[in-house]
């Protein structure tokens, strides 16, 4: 947060994963925002736990990709302030809009 370099992350489980860039410097949250105390143990398990099907690491890490280009290029629209959710058991894509928090320790005294 402090340094101002955008952080785009990916996570998954099961047949479903999602990705965002989380950069407060240009108004998205930071991480803490969106998910401010890690969930108990077991509500979160591993992915050896929970499985994921063979192909998503790759699906999601691609789309980080585009991502990350599209940082250093400037070309189209980052998902900053936006979470794509990818379901891969029925082929859907969402996205959500995430906002910052004002009240977030990590980088609340950094949005304006």
């Amino acid at each position: 947060v402090t340094a101002g370099i955008p952080l785009v992350s990916g996570a998954l489980s099961q047949w479903e994963g999602q990705l965002s860039i989380f950069h407060p410097a240009k108004g998205a949250p930071c991480y803490q925002c969106i998910f401010p105390q890690a969930p108990a143990p077991h509500l979160a398990p591993s992915c050896a736990q929970a499985g994921v099907i063979g192909p998503l690491p790759g699906v999601i890490g691609a789309m980080m990709a585009v991502e990350t280009i599209k940082l250093i290029t400037g070309a189209g629209a980052p998902l900053r302030g936006k979470m794509l959710i990818y379901d891969g058991l029925y082929g859907d894509n969402r996205v959500i809009s995430v906002s910052p928090r004002q009240d977030c320790l990590i980088c609340g005294n950094e949005i304006e």
